[in-house]
């Protein structure tokens, strides 16, 4: 009698574990379709989430009374929570999820940059100095403006990915700073110059547009723009679109972009907004979000979170190593 007992116990725990095994695959994600697909699929997906962000930025606009002159911080009070965005960046999340592995490169903290498929760059092998004019593309071009004294992300960049020929711009500075060493003289040139809107090779120190200095270099391709120059980035970026109009085509990989909020009079909503759709018609897309809290720890007066870290990469750009797999 026992021995029954036992035996209709036990079926009887069989038959709960296999009741909860199918639930559970009932309940849990699935994974098919995920795991597999290629990296077309992949980019198609997220297109599809940044395209319903897009939507949704613009019914959250449309609903602010001010509109486009929307505020750039509109909730002030608890009462304003619960009808609009905390700031501008809620408008600009970074919905398009990098295709491939995006990985944390140089310091924590300001100074470091996160790098959309960075293992894709470390996988490509250095080129010898006899073929790199055979062969340009062999090469990561990287293009670093706003150097200061910290160059935490050039150092390990120039450390991880044997490919990687890094040119510096910063109009405040003389050279690198300290963490990039002289064994890398020959992959890492250093111009005291500054980016702008227009060429200004008699100012001192001069300055140029993006495009005239990729002339200058020879360069038809960036894989990788890194940009923190405190404001200037939307007259230059502006300039470098125009050269771009005929085309339609950034010839950028990814970018990594510190945006500041600092001269409302002539970056407010509306002209922020076009400027991004801008870049977003050209296949810029935002993969990467991160606040910078400088002004809300230390500033004094405005407080606002008025930086903010981005990563874009080019879904249009057919030679962006992105594409890859």
């Amino acid at each position: 009698m026992a021995l029954r007992i036992a035996q209709i116990w036990g079926l009887a725990a069989i038959f709960f574990v296999l009741v909860v095994l199918n639930q559970s695959r009932n309940l849990l994600p699935s994974t098919a379709g995920i795991v597999g697909l290629t990296i077309r699929q992949r980019m198609a997906r997220s297109e599809s989430a940044w395209r319903s962000s897009v939507s949704l930025r613009h019914e959250m606009a449309i609903q602010h009374p001010n509109n486009p002159q929307i505020p750039l911080f509109p909730a002030h009070t608890l009462d304003d929570f619960g009808k609009y965005p905390y700031t501008l960046w809620d408008f600009f999340p970074a919905t398009y999820t990098c295709p491939h592995d995006i990985q944390r490169v140089g310091r924590l903290g300001d100074g470091g940059k996160w790098v959309c498929g960075m293992s894709l760059y470390e996988a490509k092998p250095a080129v010898p100095v006899s073929q790199r004019k055979a062969s340009p593309r062999a090469e990561t071009i990287i293009y670093s403006f706003g150097v200061n004294d910290e160059s935490t992300f050039e150092a390990e960049m120039l450390a991880r990915v044997p490919s990687a020929k890094i040119f510096a711009f910063d109009y405040s500075v003389e050279s690198f700073g300290r963490q990039v060493s002289t064994s890398y003289a020959t992959r890492a040139s250093f111009y005291q110059v500054g980016i702008g809107a227009k060429d200004q090779p008699t100012r001192q120190p001069p300055f140029f547009t993006l495009q005239t200095l990729m002339a200058r270099n020879n360069h038809t391709y960036i894989d990788i723009l890194k940009i923190d120059v405190e404001g200037s980035e939307y007259q230059a970026l502006d300039s470098f679109m125009d050269s771009c109009d005929a085309t339609g085509v950034m010839p950028i990989g990814q970018v990594m972009i510190e945006l500041h909020l600092n001269d409302d009079q002539h970056v407010n909503f509306d002209r922020f907004t076009k400027w991004w759709e801008r870049l977003e018609a050209f296949g810029m897309r935002p993969t990467w979000l991160e606040i910078n809290l400088l002004a809300v720890t230390l500033g004094e007066g405005r407080t606002d979170p008025r930086c903010a870290e981005y990563v874009w990469v080019n879904v249009k750009d057919e030679k962006n190593i992105m594409l890859q797999g």
